[in-house]
């Protein structure tokens, strides 16, 4: 490891420490020491290899409204990650609530009749590390904001661009999910999410979701219904390692994150991308999520429906 010597002029003393790791840079951050780019050329897509994997990606998610990529992080960034995540872990708590699967939904519950599927709730036991939580030099940030990583899923939702959150919240994300807890049925407030898999559960810990079960201006309610009371027939189901990415359409696709077993915590990096800029989430359920908001929340308050017609 290269060594710095820095002087300390208070102390009379000459410091050794590591190099400084990169900033998060939207502008240059490279991500070669963090993505696999042999096997995933996300640097080059303009080159053969990057066209080719960029067309066989949109063409797996459009199908399928979920694709991975396994293996896209180099073991050292999963290492870092995890190393980072963890220390910072230490500063949540994990709380259990009971949700229903629409967290921005703005109706009273007590109009709704009694049989109706928005009542129908699971339990969520998680916790968030937000992104003010998470350093400017770490692996999760560097990514989150790579201009290259940004063109990448770009590419593959065939969109122009996508655009960091302006949250200070969300937008990058950690989702702790320990031993025993587990990830409740819902949907996205935006239409696509990326995860990388820092640390999976030693069993447990799957991500299951039912494939587009409500489209624009049709909340399916009845679908909802089904698959919130066991129906299991629409059901699909992925289990991701260390270093994998999963792209999701989580808007329209009901989904959760089933029990985690064993001793060890599941770890979840949560990449959120808009395709206009400034997005900043719903007071109520930004509360609901993280258990707090910041000033910029109040400020920005939005409404409940999205511009599709559909819950938030």
């Amino acid at each position: 490891m290269t060594q710095i010597g820095v002087h300390c002029p208070l102390m009379g003393l000459t410091l050794r420490r590591p190099a400084p790791s990169p900033l998060a840079d939207a502008e240059r951050g490279h991500v070669d020491d963090i993505v696999d780019t042999d096997r995933y050329p996300i640097t080059d897509l303009d080159s053969l290899a990057g066209r080719s994997l960029v067309a066989e990606t949109a063409a797996r998610l459009e199908k399928d409204g979920l694709v991975r990529l396994p293996g896209l992080l180099r073991p050292s960034a999963v290492r870092a990650l995890r190393r980072e995540m963890r220390a910072t872990g230490r500063h949540i708590s994990c709380e259990t609530t009971t949700r229903s699967a629409y967290a921005g939904y703005a109706g009273d519950e007590s109009l709704l009749a009694v049989d109706d599927p928005r009542r129908l709730t699971s339990t969520w036991t998680a916790g968030h590390i937000t992104r003010d939580m998470i350093p400017p030099f770490s692996v999760a940030q560097r990514l989150y904001v790579s201009p290259d990583f940004k063109r990448f899923i770009a590419a593959c939702l065939k969109l122009g661009r996508v655009f960091e959150y302006a949250d200070p919240l969300a937008g990058l994300i950690t989702t702790v999910i320990p031993p025993g807890g587990e990830y409740g049925w819902h949907y996205d407030t935006n239409r696509f999410v990326i995860t990388l898999a820092v640390d999976e559960a030693r069993s447990g810990g799957a991500f299951e979701y039912s494939p587009d079960l409500r489209s624009p201006g049709d909340e399916n309610l009845e679908g909802l219904r089904s698959v919130m009371t066991g129906d299991r027939s629409t059901i699909k189901s992925v289990t991701a390692r260390a270093g994998d990415l999963q792209l999701f359409l989580g808007r329209y696709s009901l989904h959760r994150v089933t029990r985690v077993e064993g001793r060890r915590p599941r770890l979840m990096l949560v990449l959120s991308y808009a395709e206009q800029p400034g997005i900043i989430g719903p007071v109520e359920r930004t509360r609901q999520v993280y258990g707090r908001v910041t000033e910029t929340h109040l400020l920005h308050a939005e409404q409940a429906l999205g511009t599709d017609g559909l819950i938030a």
